[in-house]
């Protein structure tokens, strides 16, 4: 069911808990600028107003043909636009330097919580409310800051100050109906809120059709090859352009909706500019000023038209601001609810498994009794009452057909999937190593790749014990191919190896880091069978206890205990 987003009371609540991680913490130098911002917006507040007088001031001068008072006026004309010209552009890069800080702090804590421990795969697979997180924590907190960056240059805390300010002025000089006059103009724009709403749920709906377009696209750039392969490219550009479409319709039908909202807006701000003279009139010809001279009445005249106009001004920005709010109201929605989720996630961790207290006086590495593995949407376990052991030195291989539940079992083991029922124990978590199927090489060196150290260590062996394990995975050409251990060539690694040396690297990185247990995925599937014995055998020298998943009858050689999973339930544990 498509969710629906409105400006409405949980939008400013959400908004006001966006500005606990904007503003608190560690984030109170934010606070800091933005009370400075606030502070150079009153400036500007201020010294606009004179600068506002300065057209009634020349008025005078020239009328009067006051040669004296015109030099004066000049003189002090330079210095309050050279004034305002420093504050107005102190301001901008303020705002602009604050909507960074804005960024980095908001994603800095969506990033902690997302990559914290399992929760970016628990948002993956058992969450059905929150689409397309990699696009909420870029583009629409991205959007999300900018917008109300703009709105904060905009003045949006200091408009009812510089509204009541101005109307205030307006009163003196055009009496009660000045500010009454504007006023009432004001209350006639509020229809805009009519139309809030729509606008703020259609903007989240075309950031949702725009996550699944762009991620349609990432899916045929990171499977590029296999689809040259399969020759489906005929039916790709079918789904690409539905996917098109469904965007480009999400566009129409917020397009259809802030068009009267542009309307509403523009025919208020126009209507503006024709009320400040109606205000101004009835003073005039009502004989109000009747004692003042020609000089005088042009600067009152100059003067309260100004200030009728900034009064208007300021209305207008807050009913221009409705269609700002309206848009950033959608993605406060989306980013607020990517938070709200993940904070759950934190709150609730998805299982526990019970370390061994002393690993080394543990007698199994890994022990499991009367475990049902069942995916995390069914009922139905679809591997019953698994019991089994690994000791030191006992390596355990998995066999079976595909899709009997051999990857299920490390899933249940590494926590990413519940467990039900039944007990698990292993050793501490910082002493296994997983190697799953489909590996992931992050960016950086190839050093990083093996050791995940970004700088080189202070142990001077070191460099040689890498180029030993490279030697040992048959991947020495690596090191010239992409400069040395420690230049970061900028590959995506995944891209520019072969399955082969993918496995053969992270291969280097198990044997790099010795841990006393390492779970095995289809580790070999793209190596040779001579090589996998070298790799087996690296493993039983350096007292690494492997868990395997295969379907080569030459890995039962490396293993002395087989588990062999059918596709009904059932298991058999033998040796191997």
């Amino acid at each position: 069911m498509e969710r629906r987003y409105n400006f409405d009371f949980l939008f400013l609540k959400r908004f006001l808990e966006l500005h606990k991680i904007l503003y608190l913490g560690k984030n109170y130098t934010n606070l800091i600028i933005f009370m400075f911002l606030l502070a150079i917006g009153g400036l500007e507040t201020f010294v606009g107003y004179r600068v506002g007088l300065i057209s009634g001031n020349f008025y005078k001068v020239l009328v009067d043909k006051d040669q004296d008072a015109f030099l004066s006026t000049c003189l002090e004309s330079t210095a309050l636009i050279l004034g305002i010209s420093v504050i107005k552009s102190v301001k901008k890069f303020t705002t602009r330097r604050l909507l960074v800080r804005w960024r980095r702090a908001l994603c800095t804590h969506i990033q902690s919580i997302y990559l914290h421990g399992m929760n970016f795969y628990k948002l993956s697979l058992f969450n059905e409310e929150v689409d397309n997180p990699d696009q909420r924590i870029t583009a629409d907190v991205n959007s999300l800051v900018t917008t109300y960056g703009g709105l904060v240059d905009d003045d949006l805390f200091l408009l009812p100050v510089a509204t009541g300010y101005y109307a205030d002025k307006a009163y003196q000089g055009a009496g009660w109906i000045g500010p009454t006059g504007m006023f009432g103009l004001f209350l006639l724009s509020f229809i805009n809120k009519i139309f809030m709403t729509p606008v703020a749920n259609r903007t989240a709906q075309l950031e949702r059709s725009e996550g699944d377009f762009r991620f349609k696209h990432m899916n045929i750039r990171d499977h590029s090859e296999s689809l040259a392969f399969q020759g489906t490219i005929e039916t790709e550009l079918k789904k690409t352009n539905k996917s098109l479409d469904k965007v480009c319709t999400a566009q129409e039908k917020l397009f259809n909706w802030t068009l009267p909202v542009d309307l509403s807006t523009n025919l208020f701000s126009y209507l503006g500019s024709i009320a400040s003279y109606l205000v101004i009139s009835i003073p005039v010809f009502s004989g109000h000023y009747e004692d003042l001279t020609n000089g005088d009445l042009a600067k009152v005249i100059s003067n309260n038209g100004f200030v009728c106009i900034m009064l208007i001004f300021k209305l207008s920005q807050l009913v221009n601001m409705t269609s700002s709010v309206a848009n950033m109201a959608g993605t406060t929605h989306r980013v607020a609810e990517l938070i709200e989720k993940l904070t759950d996630y934190c709150d609730t961790p998805l299982t526990v498994i019970e370390d061994n207290k002393d690993d080394d006086d543990s007698k199994f590495l890994l022990s499991m009794k009367g475990v049902d593995i069942m995916t995390p949407k069914s009922d139905v376990p679809i591997i019953k009452g698994l019991n089994l052991s690994v000791e030191k030195g006992g390596n355990l291989l998995i066999m079976g057909s595909s899709g009997a539940g051999k990857t299920s079992i490390f899933r249940v083991i590494r926590s990413l999937w519940p467990r039900i029922s039944g007990t698990l124990d292993q050793i501490n978590q910082g002493d296994v190593f997983h190697f799953p199927q489909r590996e992931y090489l992050s960016e950086g060196s190839l050093r990083e790749q093996i050791t995940e150290e970004a700088e080189p260590s202070d142990d001077p062996k070191q460099e040689d014990r890498i180029i030993s394990l490279l030697e040992t995975t048959q991947m020495m050409s690596l090191v010239n191919r992409c400069g040395g251990l420690d230049k970061d060539p900028g590959w995506n690694w995944s891209k520019i190896l072969s399955p082969g040396e993918t496995q053969r690297l992270v291969w280097a990185k198990l044997l790099y880091q010795k841990p006393k247990l390492a779970f095995l995925d289809e580790a070999t599937s793209a190596i040779s069978e001579s090589h996998q014995e070298a790799l087996y055998n690296a493993c039983i020298e350096n007292n690494i206890t492997v868990v395997s998943i295969g379907h080569r009858e030459s890995l039962r050689h490396f293993h002395q205990k087989l588990l062999v999973i059918d596709s009904v339930g059932g298991w058999t544990l033998t040796a191997a």
